[in-house]
């Protein structure tokens, strides 16, 4: 007997297989990697120790604060403890271990949604730190679409003591001319700390 139907379909039977490795290869392309947290944890004390001393009741002009416990009050009272500091005349409302002022508290409350009658306290600081990281592109620097320098550019915008890295002045702070804000790190120590931060 002759054997005229076989080869069509192995033929048929390889374009599927060709097809499947294809679609399986687009989709391992395409794939989000996720952002370890513990891997970010040199950082976030890297910007601690510059912003706060790594004091999670520190403010504005105070980092050594333990008399105001922020960690004891919730956000609802800290953003009103924030409002009115400003109102004394304060140049900045920086509170907590990574030194969140009321705008940027106000904005974190409305994107993650949160009860503003839950405390301020270090878990929650920690929360909304990761999520400042995710802002500036921590995710973004783990799926190689920016650079480790971009990626501290972009957390020097965020947070003032950490330097700009990028451009003629990369040991400035990003907000050195506000005559307000000095960076407490160097490039080189904010680059290593950026160098551990791995994928799930």
């Amino acid at each position: 007997m002759r054997e005229v139907h076989k080869r069509p379909k192995v033929y048929g039977v390889g374009l599927l297989c060709i097809g499947i490795i294809g679609a399986y290869t687009i989709s391992y392309m395409n794939r989000q990697l996720t952002v370890d947290p513990k891997t970010c944890e040199p950082l976030l004390e890297l910007i601690a120790q510059a912003e706060s001393k790594r004091n999670y009741n520190a403010y504005f002009g105070n980092a050594a604060n333990a008399e105001v416990q922020f960690t004891k009050m919730s956000v609802a009272d800290v953003i009103n403890w924030q409002d009115e500091f400003i109102a004394k005349g304060s140049p900045s409302s920086a509170v907590g271990r990574y030194q969140i002022i009321n705008t940027t508290l106000k904005g974190l409350v409305r994107q993650l949604n949160i009860d503003v009658d839950q405390p301020f306290d270090e878990v929650m600081q920690d929360e909304f730190a990761m999520t400042l990281l995710e802002k500036r592109g921590v995710t973004d620097y783990v799926n190689k679409r920016i650079s480790k320098e971009q990626f501290a550019a972009e957390l020097a915008k965020e947070w003032a003591a950490l330097p700009r890295v990028l451009g003629d002045t990369p040991d400035r702070s990003y907000y050195a001319d506000d005559g307000l804000n000095n960076a407490l790190v160097t490039s080189d120590e904010v680059l290593k700390a950026i160098e551990v931060i791995e994928p799930k």
